[in-house]
């Protein structure tokens, strides 16, 4: 498992280089800088401030300096945020979209699973018709719709929750719903087709012959193969959590790092945005590999040779 392991890391070095390589080129290729505002500069404190940041040099020499601090951890200071590094950002906006993403991909599961089970065990009749409607409007309705709508009921009509921001747990419950809803009904979609057909194996039916009880057969047998399907489904969901998180958080206020990344792409922060976009990157490749780990423990048969 560790070569395994190691093997995927070293694998994943040229994908964060061309991943890294192809933000630098699309912020290059925007039109405008960071130092661009409502008010023009004077040409002399332009000049001044493109060579503090080593902006005046050749794009070649931009690149290589900036993949020699990235070699070093070092992702540069920020242009907007002026004497704050991208490190301190990323520091700072990573623990408030990890609890999030944890948050909403606890809501996924914990609801999902159960709805997609009760569904397969039901099938065809009126727990399944519901719990798969349920599904369906979860996969129909973006976030970015159904943040708004939820911000208008629950917070402007009714004043139940805070409209945005941080604080106590309420300020988490509108932004956890919209972001894990989609994932929440992919994942009972899954459940349930996968439950259907465990339920059918010829090793569940030999518990059953043997005399176990529906809930042993269901819990015991059943439930760890069935949930394999949704095992490997972790990776893509953390991918979808981590651009929906972008959406969400510029839609409630929350100062995560998705809130970083659409001021610094607005402001043209160079820095920024790449630091953030190796940020998921690395986030993306390191959930993969766990995910990765977590399905040969739960199926036996898979090899990591």
């Amino acid at each position: 498992m560790l070569s395994y392991a190691l093997r995927r890391l070293l694998g994943a070095i040229p994908t964060l280089l061309i991943l890294l390589t192809l933000a630098f080129v699309m912020m290059r290729a925007a039109p405008g800088g960071p130092f661009d505002a409502d008010r023009e500069l004077p040409p002399q404190v332009k000049a001044n401030l493109e060579a503090k940041y080593h902006l005046d040099e050749p794009l070649y020499q931009q690149y290589g300096r900036y993949l020699w601090d990235v070699a070093h951890f070092d992702f540069g200071p920020s242009f907007q945020y002026r004497d704050i590094t991208v490190n301190d950002l990323i520091a700072s906006g990573f623990p408030v979209s990890l609890k999030l993403g944890a948050s909403s991909l606890a809501f996924a599961l914990l609801f999902g699973v159960p709805l997609g089970m009760a569904a397969a065990l039901r099938q065809n009749r009126p727990t399944d018709y519901a719990a798969m409607t349920t599904a369906m409007l979860g996969i129909s309705i973006p976030n970015f719709v159904l943040a708004p709508l939820m911000i208008l009921l629950f917070a402007v009509y009714n004043d139940w929750l805070p409209a945005g921001g941080l604080g106590g747990w309420q300020n988490y419950v509108m932004p956890v719903l919209a972001l894990g809803t989609a994932m929440m009904a992919y994942v009972a979609r899954l459940s349930r087709a996968s439950t259907i057909e465990v339920m059918r194996s010829n090793y569940v039916r030999t518990a059953r012959a043997k005399g176990l009880s529906s809930r042993r057969v269901v819990w015991v047998h059943a439930l760890p193969a069935a949930l394999t399907p949704v095992v490997s489904f972790l990776g893509p969901a953390a991918a979808g959590i981590i651009t929906g998180s972008v959406v969400i958080e510029t839609i409630f206020g929350i100062p995560g790092l998705g809130q970083f990344f659409v001021q610094g792409a607005l402001n043209r922060d160079y820095t920024l945005v790449m630091g953030v976009v190796l940020f998921y990157g690395i986030l993306i490749v390191a959930f993969n590999l766990v995910v990765d780990l977590l399905y040969g423990w739960l199926d036996p048969r898979v090899s990591y040779s």
